[in-house]
């Protein structure tokens, strides 16, 4: 079948092929006769319009705040940002241009500080960690008054007005991990799940993980391995990490599992001497460098990998598709949970670490 164009449209309607390209582009100077005369042919036709080659001669700019941890208070941040920015350079035609709001993640006034920054710029988009839940969501009604959508990676939080969320589904990611463990442990073992950093009350995707864990344990009737939680936030002090260690040792002798609920279990495991590494089974997130590292060295037994670098690439890619090309994107995007151990580690680091790029 011939594909319809705008040529065909103006012969029909007896006018320009320009009229119809005004009205097709919602460009105006058109009487309303006219347009919607226009707007019949082309429904009767099936007349598709050329999204991409419009988008690229609109000459419009969108811009795009993004409201990020910094990558210097963080190493795991600075794989979102390496898909931010490959999805960029992949955009670049389209016109769009991006406001980096970094915040220091352990400190909530920079974060709404940034946030508010981000709002009063009046961006097309904001994309964003909403790491502090309750903030975020202070902010995405403030968002919502000056009709500005948010999308958001990493974090799910809940809020009829985010336009999409892109990355794990944390309470699944929660619930894989207590499959692993169960292959291990013995009645009587006890788990140990840590969170190095914020409080679980105000970080979302920390207490969905631990609802995970511990809904696979009482599906499958382990009451007799307890799950016993802790929070450390002054994990950045050596001395005061290590000291908090020995007496998580003294107090939990049969303890045989640590779970962690972020990509700081690096943190720890560097104190662990040969025999605990092979006493403890230890499951912790993302392969950043320092966890790849101690994987290697069977101080972490399973990573548990949240594909970072595609969570921020897909958010700006959902901006194109929104925005740009008019595309639908759907709301909630849960990425694959890859199980990465010691002997498949170097595959997802040759083939997989770094995806997608935009270079050869």
């Amino acid at each position: 079948m011939k594909k319809v164009t705008i040529k065909d449209i103006a012969s029909i309607a007896g006018v320009s092929r320009g009229t119809v390209d005004r009205v097709i582009n919602g460009r105006g100077n058109v009487t309303e006769e006219v347009e919607q005369k226009i707007l019949k042919i082309a429904s009767d036709l099936g007349y598709e319009k050329n999204l991409m080659a419009s988008a690229l001669a609109s000459n419009r700019v969108y811009r795009i705040a993004i409201v990020t941890p910094d990558p210097n208070s963080d190493i795991f941040w600075a794989q979102p940002r390496e898909g931010i920015q490959n999805a960029l350079e992949l955009v670049k035609h389209y016109g769009i241009i991006t406001d980096y709001y970094d915040y220091n993640l352990f400190k909530k006034d920079e974060f709404c500080m940034q946030m508010e920054n981000a709002i009063n710029s009046r961006p097309d988009a904001i994309l964003t960690a909403p790491t502090f839940t309750a903030e975020s969501l202070e902010y995405l009604e403030m968002a919502e008054q000056n009709n500005i959508p948010f999308i958001t990676i990493n974090t799910e939080i809940h809020h009829p007005d985010i336009l999409c969320y892109v990355g794990q589904n944390s309470f699944n990611s929660g619930y894989l991990a207590g499959r692993l463990f169960y292959l291990r442990l013995k009645p009587g073992d006890e788990i140990i799940a840590l969170n190095l950093g914020h409080t679980l009350a105000n970080a979302q995707h920390y207490s969905d993980k631990l609802a995970g864990l511990n809904a696979f344990f009482e599906q499958h009737n382990m009451s007799g391995n307890p799950i016993i939680w802790y929070e450390f936030d002054k994990f950045l002090d050596d001395d005061l990490l290590y000291e908090f260690w020995v007496d998580i040792k003294a107090k939990h002798p049969r303890m045989k599992g640590l779970f962690f609920t972020n990509s700081r279990g690096y943190r720890l495991v560097k104190f662990f001497n040969p025999e605990e590494s092979q006493k403890y089974d230890v499951v912790g997130f993302d392969m950043i460098d320092p966890n790849i590292r101690f994987l290697k060295e069977d101080k972490i037994d399973f990573i548990i990998n949240q594909n970072p670098i595609l969570q921020g690439y897909t958010g700006i890619m959902n901006f194109v598709n929104h925005f740009v090309l008019k595309k639908d994107v759907k709301k909630i995007q849960y990425l694959p949970l890859d199980i990465v151990i010691k002997e498949n580690v170097d595959f997802y680091i040759d083939n997989f670490k770094g995806y997608p790029v935009t270079k050869g």
